[in-house]
């Protein structure tokens, strides 16, 4: 058997160009340019979930007509299980993600709206607080968001451990802020479909999809090489490590939330270079309020680390931000809102969604 010409140890930051561009699915093309056997590497891959480590696809919500919305609620203590109220907003409302606070009943959420439909998310937010669901509702349009890719130096491989200096972490101030990408190219429902599948299983092969979404293997390569990847409905993936089962099992992740209120441009870089540049940050986004917000998931034996490294470099520019940790246990991601198109064309109704909001907590308090 030929022997893999790489250091294991080094395989995540290798393979990082090749997730970039197509979620590495395609291993035949690894294989050839890094010399590794396609066994070996195949292994390999199917061993990044034990460390841990998942493939994240980047959906441009913009190129499919969405829009999204940040949004801060307190959640009603009437409210007995708030999976049902979150399972009717993302069926009918559009909710992409919500986490609770750890030591209040405050919830952040993010929704992904048809462009133009604010004013049916207010009506419908507006609604959930006059049936006493929820109160204290505020919400902001996002301007622009990342998810960032693994910093693979920091990460072993072979072992599943990270080895972070923080003393070395250097961030950039001069970045540029990123910009909302433009377009509404055009897209059908069997578009939706393929960019869902592919967000519940980036691994997932054309056969695959074309069984869930019940089309011809060819009529899915169509799609999937003219629309999803051509015009740019998901635009990258993101090697991203999210921890193992067993690390959450036993609370040993810590989920927080910075935000950081009414920043200039230039503050907003400076935020930017140290959140970025610690190994743990998730994502980033800033919204029309000038907020500019950054997610991390942080082992518990860094976590003292990397405290330490973020208020260092806070604290002389004379940024505060706002911290929240997750509550683990309320905490959840959803699929595009595919249910919201119909007919060609994405529509938000805030009436339905109440409608259908009440019934999934009728439907709960009768079980």
């Amino acid at each position: 058997m030929r022997t893999p010409n790489d250091n294991p140890a080094e395989f995540l930051t290798r393979i990082v160009p090749f997730v970039n561009a197509d979620g590495a699915r395609n291993l035949n093309a690894i294989c050839r340019e890094l010399s590794i056997p396609y066994q070996t590497l195949r292994f390999r891959m199917n061993k990044l979930r034990e460390r841990g480590i998942s493939v994240i696809p980047f959906v441009d919500s913009y190129k499919l007509g969405l829009q999204r919305v940040r949004a801060s609620f307190d959640l009603s203590k009437d409210v007995q299980n708030p999976k049902a109220l979150f399972g009717g907003l993302h069926q009918k409302g559009g909710l992409r993600y919500y986490s609770r606070s750890l030591f209040t009943h405050e919830l952040d959420c993010e929704f992904l709206i048809p462009k133009g439909s604010l004013s049916e998310l207010d009506k419908l937010l507006g609604g959930l607080e006059e049936m006493k669901l929820i109160e204290n509702v505020e919400y902001s349009s996002i301007l622009w968001k990342d998810i960032f890719m693994m910093k693979t130096k920091y990460f072993d491989y072979e072992s599943g451990q990270w080895d972070v200096d923080f003393s070395r972490l250097v961030g950039d101030p001069s970045v540029e802020i990123p910009k909302r990408s433009l377009g509404n190219p055009h897209l059908d429902y069997s578009d939706l479909l393929i960019v869902k599948s592919i967000e519940l299983d980036p691994w997932i092969k054309v056969v695959d999809i074309a069984e869930k979404v019940r089309l011809s293997v060819g009529d899915v390569s169509y799609h999937l090489n003219r629309h999803v990847f051509g015009n740019g409905l998901i635009s990258s993936f993101r090697l991203r490590w999210i921890g193992t089962k067993e690390a959450w099992s036993k609370h040993s992740i810590v989920a927080q939330t910075f935000v950081f209120e009414n920043l200039s441009d230039e503050l907003t870089r400076h935020a930017m270079s140290i959140m970025t540049a610690t190994p743990f940050s998730w994502n980033h986004m800033r919204t029309e309020k000038g907020t500019y917000i950054a997610e991390l998931l942080i082992p518990v034996s860094h976590f003292p680390e990397t405290q330490s490294y973020i208020s260092d470099k806070l604290r002389p520019l004379g940024l505060k931000p706002i911290t929240h940790h997750i509550d683990w246990s309320c905490t959840s991601n959803f699929t595009i809102p595919y249910t919201l198109f119909d007919k060609g064309r994405w529509e938000l109704n805030a009436e339905k969604t109440l409608g259908y909001v009440l019934q999934m907590i009728s439907q709960y308090e009768k079980t």
